[in-house]
């Protein structure tokens, strides 16, 4: 039987992408690019531009994309494998831009080779992956970013196989780095780490077939469970992983774990009294969530962003969640502190079958008043998810809220056949070279 690098390496490298994928795809980059423009001034990105503003390269500029796309946290995000997939592949894609341009079609029909290599390990390894502790934005990230890269410097089945492989050996990120810069660097490391690998590999570097099965492999050392794959092989590309699973995109810039109790705190505010009202305010979350987004009194806007009580009270109080929401005038205020006292978190047991935001196990914010009733409001599918997805107007919306132009959206967008795609400079400030037609 072939390995997941030879099965996956010989789909990828000769697989024709649908235009419907194609299009989603597009959809990606839109929103994608939007956050990059977004987190471009923000701390960490600032950090990754200093720490290389000597280099001009294309793995330099990757880190530097893919930190500034998740420094939000407002990137998209998928099931499977409970990663943000397309900072980390499009920073590594545009980065391959920027030597000239390229097709955008190829660009696009990359991405999706990238997102299908992250939704298969996600099949493989489950939620057990994520819930053990890795990151695995920067772990499944490594090995997307890799497949992309390989599929749009066109490397041959033989040669892409070992660019996954050497993948496999990059692959890094842990849970222990949320509520730090660290956490964003993650999807910058895992987009250079991904055209690394492509590099080496076509290069002549060469890696273990076997580099993901075995008592050795990447599945068994990053899960502890199945080493073998098993019916995942049979389902690469078949159908392909992004009309399978949905992308689920943003509406706030903040943890995916704090949306649903965002959701249910807009949805309870317009039927609250005074604050001065609430007696106390409860937050029922399955406790693997809660892990998560766990920093109760939040000191900084890392720690703000994964903050479920934080984030619940700012939808209480204000009625909105946006990038203001995560500066310290407004979650060091004195209101949110008073009742961030008052404020606890009922952390359930959802039992083995936890599925990452399943609607089966909702969260729900309480809020008990001074004359003892109560308010409630569950939330289960969580909004720009599969069943409330946001739609192509609400991405276009979101790119402009990020500082995205029209023109830009259009481009993007309604390109036409032959549109090519470059990355302008990225030392002084963020642009894509205009998308032109052949001549």
């Amino acid at each position: 039987m072939s390995s997941f690098c030879e099965s996956f390496a010989l789909w990828a490298s000769g697989v024709i992408v649908p235009e419907t994928a194609r299009d989603e795809a597009r959809l990606a980059l839109l929103d994608t690019f939007g956050c990059m423009i977004a987190g471009w001034d923000e701390p960490q990105a600032r950090a990754a531009r200093g720490a290389f503003a000597s280099e001009d390269t294309a793995t330099a500029t990757a880190l530097i994309l893919g930190t500034a796309a998740h420094a939000l946290d407002f990137d998209d995000y998928e099931v499977p494998g409970s990663t943000h997939p397309s900072a980390p592949i499009l920073a590594a894609l545009l980065a391959l831009t920027r030597a000239g341009g390229r097709p955008l079609g190829d660009l696009l029909d990359a991405y999706v080779v990238g997102f299908e290599a992250i939704v298969r390990l996600g099949e493989w390894l489950r939620y057990d992956h994520y819930n053990a502790g890795w990151h695995a934005t920067g772990t499944l990230g490594a090995v997307g970013a890799a497949a992309a890269s390989a599929r749009l410097l066109g490397l041959p089945a033989p040669t892409f196989a070992h660019a996954l492989a050497i993948s496999a050996s990059l692959a890094g990120g842990l849970k222990a780095q949320f509520g730090t810069d660290a956490k964003a660097l993650h999807a910058g490391l895992a987009a250079r780490a991904g055209i690394e690998a492509a590099r080496l590999a076509g290069a002549g570097a060469t890696g273990a077939a076997g580099a993901f099965e075995g008592r050795f492999g990447f599945a068994a050392m990053h899960h502890g469970a199945s080493a073998d794959p098993g019916e995942v092989l049979a389902r690469i590309g078949r159908p392909l992983g992004i009309a399978e699973h949905a992308i689920l995109r943003k509406p706030w810039p903040s943890c995916a774990y704090t949306h649903r109790v965002i959701d249910a705190g807009l949805a309870l505010r317009p039927r609250l009294p005074d604050p001065a009202d609430w007696v106390r305010i409860v937050i029922r979350m399955p406790e693997p969530f809660f892990r998560v987004s766990g920093f109760l009194r939040p000191t900084t806007a890392n720690e703000a962003r994964f903050s479920a009580t934080y984030c619940a009270l700012a939808a209480l109080i204000d009625g909105a969640v946006g990038p203001q929401s995560f500066r310290p005038e407004a979650f060091l205020r004195p209101a949110i502190a008073a009742l961030l006292e008052r404020t606890g978190v009922d952390a359930y047991d959802p039992g083995p079958a936890l599925d990452d935001m399943s609607p089966d196990h909702p969260d729900r914010v309480t809020v008990y008043l001074a004359g003892g009733g109560t308010l409630s409001e569950t939330v289960g599918n969580v909004a720009g998810g599969p069943a409330r997805p946001m739609s192509p107007a609400d991405i276009r919306a979101k790119f402009a809220s990020c500082g995205g132009d029209d023109a830009t959206a259009t481009r993007l967008l309604d390109p036409g056949p032959d549109a090519r795609i470059g990355l302008g400079p990225v030392r002084e400030g963020l642009a894509l070279a205009p998308l032109t037609q052949k001549s």
